[in-house]
């Protein structure tokens, strides 16, 4: 089960410069408000304990559920840390295999398509003879098909 949205907000913060709001409180003041706590002055002032009486009770009781839990994940889930894995358990049976599908019809032959037409003869004397071969007199970019061209000092046949 995850972990619900949280419901409370903060009662104040330390934001600076842009992001500073009306809860936003300096180190100074935040050290205040910790020495005046831990000096117990909301216990010893009589007017501040009478109003703040049960506002004081209420936290007293959330901070020992908050220790109980802590309590509890402690020692009953640990770290978190996955436990040892128990045994497999048995396998289970095979199911039937299933029936086999119907072949399906077998289609109509296409019609056949017209003949091509002839291609146009090649040019002649664009192809070097093998004697005066040397990739040099060749072009660097590929012809059409069956001639010879220079693919980076190396002859290829288009």
């Amino acid at each position: 089960m995850a972990l619900a949205d949280r419901k409370s907000s903060d009662v104040f913060n330390k934001n600076t410069g842009g992001s500073k709001d009306a809860k936003s409180i300096d180190t100074e003041k935040e050290t205040e408000i910790r020495d005046a706590f831990n000096n117990g002055d909301h216990i010893a002032d009589t007017g501040k304990l009478e109003n703040l009486a049960p506002v004081l009770y209420a936290i007293q009781q959330l901070t020992e559920d908050i220790e109980e839990l802590r309590r509890y994940i402690t020692a009953e889930v640990g770290d978190g840390a996955q436990g040892p894995q128990g045994p497999a358990g048995a396998k289970g049976d095979t199911g039937d295999t299933g029936a086999a599908g119907a072949d399906g019809a077998r289609g109509a032959d296409g019609a056949r398509g017209p003949a091509g037409a002839d291609g146009a003869d090649g040019a002649d004397g664009t192809t070097p003879t093998m004697t005066s071969l040397n990739g040099s007199s060749l072009p660097t970019r590929r012809g059409s098909s069956g001639t010879l061209w220079n693919n980076r000092g190396i002859v290829a046949i288009s």
